[in-house]
């Protein structure tokens, strides 16, 4: 009896196959390794090659997961530099794909595949525990802006970020799942405070912030008003699948 290989299943690896020929042709005529950094993230990220998950029209090329795996690999064993890594790549910019408006991916995305914009996540707080829906920052409408006050920890970056992906309370007559909005806040501004969170060893890998009247721009936020609790779900769920898939790798490239 003569085994037989599924149809469905050689034609995945055709397409595979198809795929991995396409990216080293594109490979061999714009790797260079006398290139910047900035110059090569420039030409990666600009050719869907860096982030081949996102849709085609916000830089990426629509590809499956594994796929994209699929395209890692061979940029890795090409001896490419890998696309930036770090949390924009991984979290903020697939939320922004789902959640924000063409006006924000437009501002956005861009300089987070190709390496401009450094960002990180300001969502745990020190009284809220494992409670995300507990969190105590609170946002304050002042004409077209929003006024932060509050505190997060165990932020990864956060001192070298320069913008964050912030959850804070908008409403809080409502329960405390709802009334939440998420925001894109500029990390550099005077009432963002980082302090390094040092081990015994003296590394710090994490931080506090602090948030003392800073300001947002109403147009900075994703998903709309108090709708931060599905946002920051969907930043969740791009966390667990990244760490699934190797992702913590090229979070420490941050």
């Amino acid at each position: 009896m003569t085994d037989t290989v599924p149809a469905t299943a050689t034609s995945k690896d055709e397409a595979a196959d198809e795929l991995v020929v396409e990216l080293k042709e594109w490979l061999g005529e714009n790797w260079d390794p006398e290139l910047t950094v900035a110059e090569w993230w420039e030409r990666l990220g600009t050719s869907g090659w860096g982030v081949p998950a996102w849709p085609t029209e916000w830089f990426g090329k629509g590809l499956s997961r594994s796929e994209s795996v699929k395209v890692q690999q061979t940029i890795a064993a090409y001896g490419a530099l890998p696309a930036p890594g770090g949390l924009g790549l991984l979290l903020a910019g697939p939320t922004i794909t789902v959640h924000g408006d063409d006006e924000q991916k437009g501002r956005y995305l861009r300089d987070i595949v190709t390496g401009q914009k450094g960002w990180c996540q300001l969502f745990s707080e020190p009284g809220a525990g494992s409670d995300l829906a507990g969190l105590n920052a609170r946002a304050v409408k002042d004409g077209d802006e929003w006024i932060v006050s509050g505190q997060k920890v165990w932020t990864s970056g956060g001192h070298v970020a320069d913008l964050g992906m912030l959850i804070a309370r908008t409403d809080p007559d409502q329960p405390k799942h709802a009334g939440i909005t998420y925001f894109a806040i500029d990390m550099h501004q005077p009432g963002i405070e980082v302090r390094p969170l040092r081990e015994m060893t003296g590394r710090a890998l994490f931080n506090e912030v602090f948030l003392s009247e800073a300001r947002v721009s109403e147009d900075a936020m994703i998903g709309g008003l108090n709708n931060g609790w599905r946002v920051a779900n969907t930043t969740l769920m791009f966390e667990r699948s990244s760490l699934g898939a190797g992702g913590g790798s090229a979070a420490a490239s941050l």
